[in-house]
């Protein structure tokens, strides 16, 4: 939305239907299908150079009632000068640039209970400050809230292999109001992209203790360093993400490293007007490693390859296939994602995914899990 010194506002909301329909049943004897429903209103407010934006999120599930939630995604006040811009409030922001993960993005807290890509976050409140500089900009984050994540009881899908205590462990004496703090440089010459980003304060993955037959999670204290690069070169695309996290010795966190290390190097190649079409196809291919061990994490030594189909038409069809193959065990999984518009105020979306898990990998939990996902939205204004 363009600032002037008018006013502006617009509101408008998102319904939705989703249906899951899994493959198998799975050894906890859970449901074949699950159906929900959703509401998304976004609101946005303009005068001068002040803006508000809010996002409140509401999910209704009846087979799985952990998904039923309504949440404040985002809440927020800007303010924009000649070099500089305020946020303030409750928000969601995203560093990353490669596809099949997402290694320095770790300002927002993961939703677990709403998609399978672990792109779906929690607003996070902050005070984020931006300041323009030669060829980029330095951003400065205070966030002086945690949300822990939600689980799945057992009996759902997804759920964790055993009942997850409602009540987190926390590393800090401050529990979930320890102020995390981060910064981030990124700059821009040409066609190369580059950022650098450094944060200090409570880990968003938790590590679950076990408790007798029942799991807790644990958030420790980090401190992690990133950096992200991007070349374009003619109808190519070169891709890299590092990340670097020193987590705080504590008698709890035995079975976690102390230092962890790892990084993405990806490439995207787009053939544009396939067949003599007007439908442009990319191949991406990249590369995870990653020193965690495989019981607790994806990527150690993974293999992504995929392909994104845009059909360049007037309803923004697109399609993208991916598969993530373990160069070690051979465990694979595979995505296939589908959206289009249908008319002015409808959009579909159809998801496929498939498990094969081998030994003792991490993503052994999630087989027998196999499932397609169909999403439909309305949108409408008011």
């Amino acid at each position: 939305m363009s600032i002037s010194s008018c006013q502006a506002y617009d509101i408008y909301h998102e319904f939705g239907m989703q249906h899951r329909q899994f493959s198998a049943a799975s050894n906890a004897n859970q449901a074949y299908s699950n159906s929900a429903l959703s509401i998304n209103s976004f609101y946005s407010y303009a005068q001068g150079e002040e803006q508000w934006n809010g996002e409140l999120w509401l999910r209704l599930d009846k087979e799985n009632s952990e998904r039923n939630h309504l949440d404040l995604r985002e809440f927020y006040w800007l303010n924009y000068g000649e070099d500089y811009e305020w946020q303030i409030g409750v928000a969601r922001v995203f560093w990353g640039v490669t596809e099949s993960a997402h290694l320095v993005d770790v300002i927002n807290q993961t939703d677990q209970l709403e998609g399978l890509d672990g792109e779906d976050k929690l607003g996070q409140a902050m005070i984020h400050y931006t300041k323009q500089i030669d060829n980029g900009q330095v951003e400065w984050f205070l966030l002086p809230y945690f949300r822990p994540q939600k689980f799945y009881d057992v009996g759902n899908r997804f759920a964790p292999p055993m009942n997850m205590d409602k009540k987190a462990l926390y590393d800090s004496g401050a529990l979930q109001r320890h102020l995390d703090s981060a910064v981030r440089l990124t700059q821009h010459y040409g066609a190369f992209d580059w950022s650098v980003m450094a944060f200090s304060g409570t880990n968003r993955e938790p590590i679950v203790q076990l408790k007798g037959e029942t799991g807790q999670a644990f958030y420790g204290q980090m401190q992690q360093l990133g950096i992200t690069a991007q070349y374009i070169q003619d109808a190519w695309i070169y891709k890299a993400e590092l990340m670097l996290r020193k987590n705080r010795a504590h008698v709890l966190n035995q079975d976690q490293k102390s230092r962890i290390s790892a990084v993405v190097l990806g490439a995207e190649y787009t053939q544009v007007g396939i067949f003599s079409t007007v439908y442009d196809l990319g191949y991406l291919i990249e590369y995870q490693s990653d020193n965690r061990d495989k019981t607790q994490v994806l990527g150690q030594n993974d293999l992504f390859i995929g392909t994104r189909l845009a059909f360049n038409d007037s309803d923004s069809s697109e399609m993208i296939l991916g598969v993530l193959h373990d160069l070690t065990d051979a465990s694979q999984s595979i995505r296939l994602e589908a959206s289009m518009r249908l008319g002015q105020s409808t959009k579909l979306e159809v998801a496929a995914y498939h498990f094969n898990g081998k030994g003792d990998n991490w993503l052994q939990q999630l087989n027998k899990q196999d499932l397609l996902e169909i999403n439909l939205f309305w949108y409408f204004s008011h």
